[in-house]
């Protein structure tokens, strides 16, 4: 059981660590959007690269905290059947739905993002219109978010299994 509890401890510490670095980069974002505004509407010169950075900085920050989100029960749910069913029942079907449809969903997503994002960096993939950035290092943040919410979807299906095996509470 300390092995399984490591492996929980890590993916989680691993989300939470990344989230929170991540979550800096609000300031710049809000930096970012305030000084378009600025030079769109005081200065009458709106900037070719902020819409581009813009879209970068929400996309990093959204990718990376995504798993942290649901490791803490941040995400939006609705419980009302589940709320009035045992905990144990709870966790038999969210072991089902996480089985059938989390898994199967992010899985098949990673698998086509992978060659996607080996196929962007041999090309060193740009941008086709805007300030046109380089775009593989944007699909990687991506590829490393889903790859983060595919651990967080182990850690949170061996929680489950202690709740359905154990009972009580989730860890």
């Amino acid at each position: 059981m300390i092995i399984i509890d490591k492996i929980i401890y890590i993916i989680d510490i691993i989300n939470e660590k990344i989230s929170r670095w991540v979550s800096f980069l609000v300031f710049a974002l809000i930096l970012t959007l305030s000084y378009e505004v600025f030079s769109r509407y005081v200065l009458g010169k709106p900037t070719q690269w902020s819409f581009d950075l813009t879209y970068f900085l929400s996309s990093l920050f959204l990718m990376l905290s995504m798993a942290y989100t649901w490791k803490c029960c941040e995400h939006v749910g609705v419980d009302l059947i589940s709320s009035r069913l045992p905990k144990r029942v709870t966790a038999f079907l969210n072991i089902v739905f996480i089985i059938f449809l989390f898994f199967l969903a992010w899985g098949n997503i990673s698998r086509v993002m992978y060659t996607d994002v080996l196929r962007s960096w041999a090309l060193k993939e740009k941008a086709t219109i805007g300030f046109m950035p380089r775009i593989y290092p944007y699909k990687t943040w991506i590829f490393t978010g889903v790859i983060m919410m595919v651990l967080q979807g182990v850690s949170q299906i061996i929680k489950e299994f202690i709740i359905l095996f154990r009972g009580g509470e989730q860890l």
